[in-house]
């Protein structure tokens, strides 16, 4: 046979085979795994090479028809094309890990790597010394073209302007790619940290789903790039706030489960190293566990400045709160104290409403009428805690922090509506606060149990005391908290009366038609807030009389008639049933 060299053919005799063009193993349509076949000895067969038949080689021969059809594939290949045809393209192989399948045919695809793997170092290492670099570096240059290759190629009549994840082809792609770069890899010809900084060179703002992939198979660990990444601050946030408010096309079922297993892999990782109690840690492991946290507390902002909304964005965000995937990740101790942290921080963001606003506001932030986001996100940090240890924390940030009204009382009636020992254990909290204002004449307290005993109240009977029970229970008799002495009764009647400007008409009405215990020497002072507060509610047009079924607060305004009141009842009954599935037991006991 007469060869000659002519571009990227060859020429051949009449009568021969098809000429081998440039990229291909040897014949065309001969894949690797046919290549592996020549060194087994158990198959009996023919093997038809340039035309003529040749029997098969003895086991013996074996190491030397592997080199020489490296030497074959040295003479004629691109890197690129190379690592095309390295892998396994079976979509079905690729994600069978992923997804619990039986893999197929283990021992086969192993060594179909393996030789694969031989060939494209070979190929390496001769281009390395060809240009006199590292063959480190070569590798790593042909693993980023490839990538590059993958990654930016827009898939025709996608549609998407702007697309965070890869498509299904992409992403089956990608995953031969890293399948060959493992055994590149596992040979010691790349290096793991020259491939991210030249990735980072060129990629300001890597794709998540590409750090995701190198994370799984082990190529570049999230914990490394983290720690190694000078500007991660700058860019993971992004990405991540980016990729939960990307939604995929219906039909794209499983790009929405990888989107799903790359948000809560990263924040699984982020928890891992911003909360393992290590007692002895380095300088740069706090610097890095800080940076973690810094990350997640980014990210908590974000949801909380779009919760309102309620979108899919934060949606996405809160499942990477469920402590059955996070926990998988992270140790038991790490995951409370993440939850512990993330409560505090939404306890004290953007503190801006004063203690006013919120006795004002206080009707708009009850179960049913918050964003279910907010609820959803109280019941994910909750499920790991008992009520006391959640009301305990939640005392401590009360006494130590400036606080935000609506996410502390939003917390409250989420306990109530959806822990069933939330009654007792905030009635004994209550009670601790009152007395403890009474003892020191602590208005901080004072403001607080008011608060938490009316928001409880505005759930409805069977969540909590009515507004009038827990006040008459508190104040109706000789024993209450303020009759002990004249100071305690007129730090109360002064503390009721500063409310008077900011009170809702509801608890105005309580106050005077269930006033406090006064003994008969001190009633002169009781008859000094009756009035001012008589002279509020004649100011709002509302009158003592007018109670609903409820303990609606309502906006000054004129009082309601009775069918107005009774349809206020039911919407509120309604909107109940919404928000909880439950009926509630203020209907039930007045059918």
């Amino acid at each position: 046979m007469e060869k000659k060299g002519n571009g990227n053919a060859w020429e051949v005799e009449p009568g021969l085979e098809e000429p081998v063009e440039k990229g291909h193993w040897g014949k065309p349509g001969t894949r690797p795994e046919d290549l592996a076949k020549l060194s087994s000895p158990e198959d009996q067969f023919e093997i038809h090479w340039t035309g003529r038949v040749i029997k098969k080689p003895k086991l013996e021969d074996g190491p030397q028809l592997q080199e020489a059809t490296i030497q074959l594939l040295d003479l004629h290949q691109n890197l690129c094309s190379l690592f095309s045809e390295l892998g396994n393209t079976d979509p079905c192989d690729i994600f069978c890990s992923q997804n619990g399948h039986k893999q197929k045919e283990a021992a086969s695809d192993a060594n179909h790597r393996h030789v694969s793997g031989l060939l494209l170092v070979c190929e390496l290492r001769r281009q390395a010394a060809q240009l006199g670099v590292s063959v480190g570096v070569v590798s790593v240059k042909t693993v980023l073209e490839r990538l590059m290759e993958i990654t930016e190629r827009q898939e025709e009549n996608d549609g998407d302007s702007r697309r965070e994840m890869l498509t299904s082809s992409q992403r089956i792609k990608l995953c031969v790619l890293l399948e060959s770069t493992k055994e590149l890899l596992s040979q010691g010809v790349l290096c793991p940290k020259l491939l991210w900084v030249e990735y980072r060179r060129d990629q300001k703002h890597p794709k998540l789903e590409v750090v995701y992939y190198l994370h799984l198979y082990n190529i570049l660990t999230l914990d490394y790039i983290v720690e190694s990444d000078e500007n991660v601050r700058s860019w993971l946030p992004c990405q991540l706030k980016a990729l939960c408010g990307w939604t995929p096309l219906q039909e794209e079922e499983e790009t929405k489960q990888v989107q799903q297993k790359v948000l809560s892999t990263v924040a699984g990782v982020l928890v891992g190293a911003g909360f393992e109690v290590r007692p002895d840690l380095a300088a740069a492991e706090r610097k890095i566990s800080l940076l973690c946290r810094s990350v997640l507390d980014d990210m908590l902002v974000w949801f909380l400045d779009i919760e309102e909304k309620c979108g899919e964005g934060s949606e996405k965000w809160i499942q990477t709160f469920d402590a059955s995937l996070c926990g998988a990740s992270v140790s038991p101790e790490a995951l409370q104290h993440f939850f512990i942290h993330s409560l505090t921080q939404i306890f004290t963001c953007n503190p801006r409403l004063t203690v006013s606003d919120a006795v004002t506001l206080q009707n708009e932030w009850t179960i049913a009428k918050v964003s279910h986001c907010l609820t959803s996100l109280y019941c994910k940090l909750g499920v790991i805690f008992s009520v006391e240890q959640l009301l305990h924390h939640l005392q401590q940030v009360l006494e130590t922090h400036e606080v935000n009204w609506k996410h502390i009382l939003c917390f409250v009636s989420s306990l109530l509506v959806y822990y069933k020992a939330a009654q007792p254990s905030l009635r004994e909290l209550l009670s601790r606060l009152l007395s403890s204002a009474f003892e020191s004449y602590d208005l901080e307290n004072m403001i607080t149990a008011f608060l938490l005993a009316r928001q409880g109240a505005l759930e409805g009977a069977g969540l909590f005391l009515s507004y009038s029970d827990w006040f008459k229970m508190s104040f109706g008799g000789c024993t209450g908290y303020h009759a002990s002495s004249k100071k305690s009764l007129v730090f109360l009647l002064k503390f009721l009366s500063d409310l008077v400007p900011f009170e809702p008409p509801l608890y105005l009405k309580v106050h005077i038609l269930h006033p406090p215990y006064v003994p008969a020497k001190h009633r002169s002072l009781l008859m000094e807030y009756v009035t001012l507060a008589k002279t509020r509610l004649a100011d709002l047009k509302e009158s003592v009389e007018d109670m609903g079924l409820y303990e609606e607060v309502s906006d000054a305004g004129s009082s309601l008639q009775p069918q107005g009141q009774a349809a206020q009842d039911v919407e509120k009954a309604v909107s109940l049933f919404e928000s909880t599935g439950r009926i509630s037991a203020t209907v039930m006991e007045a059918r």
